[in-house]
């Protein structure tokens, strides 16, 4: 909203520069966007006065060319002018010899029709103020002195604060409501506009009436009646003021209601009363399908939730949006019917919205306007109406109001103030400024009570009011303090980092994270279960058939979205998904069928342990005992295709279960643990002869891996081979070791490479060797890798190891190493039975 400063200077004396005043209303909780000069791009233009009309001179684009003599007070200049108000004593802005119009435009003497002008009489258009032109010379009070700058004369020396208002201030969407701002925060006084009214001796009840046929959406309508009016242009000053705050000026009736409406924040209309049947105004409902042409000259298709201001025939008003077309104020006009009134907020609001129609009235109205106030905005502009139009104001108003506002009264105790603030300014200060607000105070023993206006409606309880203190007083006045109490660092569950580490691993790997349902289809479950398995969990209320258990085993998820990707063309895909499992207590025998409980009465059974997982006994819930459950947490791998991104460095290797056994052994790295390798494990899902298990240090079973069984991954409708590997977090969880930190090594590492070759008839794996090679190397073996694996001809295999030695308090020698490595080949050969292979 747009606010001329030197207008707000009207309404309260401010010892303040517009800049200053701008910070004031900021710090206060009043935002303003901008501080922007109100002059116009033209300078040396001044008021001249026709003294007389010398002669004419003939006619120029159908305008009469008039020579005439222009006085500024001092000089005269002798002045061809064509404008059709062109007349004897009318005093209009002068551009003498010298001045400069906008765009740079410079005036000098010219001749026209033989004849030199000196100077020019310039319309609005001509200097940037408006668009009227055909109309003539901009027209200035008689009062105005000839000579005065025409900048200061039209108040145009001035500037523009465009304020943002929030919806909870309407109060503030006027001119009054910035000064009252102003006036509170300075301590200065506030002068509001005065209102004086001469009444005729005609009563107003007899030329008008109100019928309000929709009370909970018009509280309060008044009307005014003004007779013998004489429609025409406003005066310059009020033009210019309403151009400055973005309205565009239209005639002395219409503009003293816009006038109003910018000072006061009440929005108001003018009627011709001659339009209106019988001078009666019914506030009612739109009909349904009604139609409506507003001033716009759009016909508007209404409905029964919109308000309507009618006579007894037909529609005149959009209430709270805009008038009505067939009673606009025209030059004919000469009885008027003034409105104001209360409409509520959100029926303005829909309406505005549903027939997108923004105006000035409705952004007030839907935010909410002073039902108190109303009767003296309908004043002030029948004041003013009469001051420019003319007229009679006949006696007294017409004032609809059936259910009268009740004032509302808030107390308020220091000791609040006190504790909400911190701080709390001396009582007589308070006093001062609540009151410089509008709002009257009175004592209340210790306390204070305030009667809230019915301009402020953002005020409700005690706590408003301590708020309206502190912005006044001051926000710099609140002490700073530092926050008291211990602050406790955020730490992750430790589930939630487990799950970041894997992540972080496994993407790291360049697998992808899929996420899949915990729903499982029964037909296909049943492809992963043995019969002494846990109960599944069944659902009561199933999205579908195919989904009405919940996930039985880890690699449901992952299976179905290599088959997902396969189904689309995508042969090489490598996943990984977090996921937990579900089941009974017990096995499907013991629980029978999931969805039927024990009785209420069925003692309550201890907790059980299961593969080292302690879970928790059925509960008994509403009068029914709900089954405890497992619900195991697991990480699932699965690959298929190509081992890596296609490429002509790739080779096209496809992946295999040692892949898949290698990204599990990679993860429990990650996860601090190390694992060895056993035949065969636990879990169903995988082919017989390509399946192995994944042993932690202590003995617990870490995960799983292996070739997904053919007939699960055809059901599935996957065709090529499919390697997977299981890992369980929470076994994993209970077997890492604490986090420990070392030190960089300061001296250098020896390398030793051992082969052994083992024979054809021999079922020795490499992990047994491994083992022994560990157990006896000690303390100083840092690493050990089996890097080359060598079968020859007649069966028989060679298994080549890097050993890696290193000490962190000294350099090793060869003879320590050679001990270490002669003791290795010893413990080896002696107990597995096998040779050392020349190197």
């Amino acid at each position: 909203m747009k606010i001329p400063y030197r207008w707000v200077g009207e309404l309260v004396e401010l010892d303040l520069s517009a800049a200053q005043a701008a910070d004031r209303l900021i710090n206060a909780g009043v935002e303003v966007a901008s501080v922007t000069p109100l002059a116009p791009d033209f300078r040396g233009v001044v008021a001249g006065e026709i003294e007389a009309i010398e002669r004419e001179l003939g006619e120029s684009r159908g305008h009469r060319l008039l020579l005439c003599r222009v006085s500024t007070g001092r000089d005269r200049y002798s002045v061809v002018c064509g404008a059709p108000n062109t007349k004897v004593g009318a005093r209009a802005p002068f551009a003498p010899p010298g001045a400069v119009l906008p765009g740079e435009r410079k005036i000098a003497a010219a001749k026209i029709h033989g004849v030199e002008s000196q100077g020019m009489l310039c319309s609005e258009r001509e200097l940037g103020l408006g668009e009227e032109h055909e109309a003539g010379l901009l027209l200035l009070d008689d009062g105005v002195r000839p000579g005065a700058d025409l900048i200061a004369t039209l108040g145009l020396d001035d500037h523009l604060l465009e304020v943002e208002i929030t919806p909870n201030r309407p109060d503030c969407l006027s001119v009054l409501g910035i000064a009252r701002e102003l006036a509170a925060l300075t301590g200065a006084r506030l002068r509001p506009p005065p209102v004086t009214l001469r009444e005729s001796a005609e009563a107003a009840r007899g030329l008008t009436r109100v019928q309000i046929e929709a009370p909970d959406l018009c509280h309060r309508f008044t009307v005014r009646a003004i007779s013998a009016v004489t429609v025409g242009p406003s005066p310059a000053w009020l033009r210019m003021r309403l151009r400055a705050v973005g309205l565009r000026p239209i005639s002395n009736v219409v503009d003293a209601t816009n006038y109003v409406l910018w000072e006061l924040g009440q929005p108001l209309h003018a009627y011709d009363a001659e339009t209106v049947t019988d001078g009666t105004f019914v506030v009612r409902r739109a009909r349904v399908g009604e139609r409506f042409t507003t001033l716009d000259g759009q016909e508007r298709t209404l409905d029964e939730s919109m308000l309507l201001i009618a006579d007894p025939k037909r529609a005149i008003g959009l209430a709270g949006v805009m008038g009505g077309a067939n009673t606009e104020v025209t030059d004919r006009t000469t009885r008027i019917l003034l409105e104001s009134a209360w409409f509520d907020p959100a029926s303005i609001r829909r309406t505005s919205r549903a027939l997108s129609l923004r105006t000035a009235a409705a952004y007030r109205f839907e935010r909410g306007a002073d039902i108190e106030g109303l009767a003296t905005a309908s004043a002030r502009a029948a004041a003013l109406i009469a001051e420019l139009a003319g007229g009679a104001i006949a006696r007294g108003i017409v004032d609809a109001y059936p259910r009268r506002r009740k004032p509302s009264r808030v107390r308020l105790r220091m000791s609040r103030v006190k504790r909400v603030l911190g701080v709390a300014p001396p009582r007589a200060q308070v006093v001062r400024i609540l009151s410089g607000l509008g709002l009257p105070v009175k004592a209340h023993g210790a306390d204070l009570e305030v009667t809230v206006p019915s301009f402020r409606r953002d005020i409700a309880m005690e706590d408003d009011l301590v708020e309206e203190i502190i912005r006044v007083w001051g926000y710099d006045r609140l002490p700073s303090t530092l926050p008291g109490g211990a602050i406790a660092l955020v730490t992750h569950p430790a589930s939630l980092r487990q799950n970041q580490t894997v992540r972080r691993a496994l993407v790291g790997a360049g697998l992808a994270e899929v996420v899949t349902h915990s729903f499982s289809d029964p037909a296909r479950a049943a492809l992963f279960r043995r019969p002494n398995d846990a109960a599944p969990v069944e659902l009561l209320n199933p999205l579908a058939t195919d989904a009405s258990w919940l996930r039985v085993h880890p690699l449901e998820g992952v299976l179905g979205a290599i088959a997902t990707n396969v189904r689309r063309q995508q042969p090489d895909v490598r996943v990984f998904e977090i996921c937990k499992t579900y089941a009974r207590l017990g096995t499907a025998a013991e629980t029978g069928n999931a969805n039927v409980s024990e009785p209420a009465s069925t003692p309550r059974r201890p907790p059980s342990v299961q593969g080292g997982l302690t879970v928790p006994a059925p509960t008994n819930q509403g009068g029914l005992t709900v089954p405890a459950t497992t619900e195991p947490r697991w990480v699932t791998i699965a690959l298929t295709g190509t081992r890596g991104e296609p490429g002509w460095d790739a080779g096209g290797a496809q992946a295999d279960v040692y892949d898949a056994k290698g990204l599990a052994e990679h993860l429990l790295e990650a996860l601090g643990l190390r694992a060895s390798t056993r035949d065969a494990g636990a879990l169903t899902g995988f082919e017989p002869d390509c399946h192995g298990t994944l042993v932690g240090d202590g003995g617990a079973i870490l995960g799983e891996f292996g070739e997904v069984a053919s007939t699960i991954r055809e059901s599935m409708g996957i065709s090529a081979p499919v390697f997977a590997a299981v890992v369980s977090l929470d076994t994993a969880s209970a077997s890492a070791p604490p986090l420990r930190y070392q030190a960089l090594p300061r001296f250098p590492a020896v390398e030793r490479d051992l082969a052994f070759v083992v024979g054809s008839e021999q079922t020795l794996t490499a992990a047994q060797i491994e083992a022994a090679l560990r157990q006896e190397a000690g303390p100083l073996l840092r690493q050990l890798v089996l890097f080359d694996v060598f079968r020859f001809p007649d069966g028989r295999s060679s298994l080549a190891w890097r050993l890696l030695f290193q000490a962190e308090d000294r350099t090793l020698t060869d003879d320590e190493v050679n001990a270490i490595q002669d003791r290795l080949v010893q413990k080896v050969t002696g107990t597995f039975h096998i040779t050392l292979r020349s190197v």
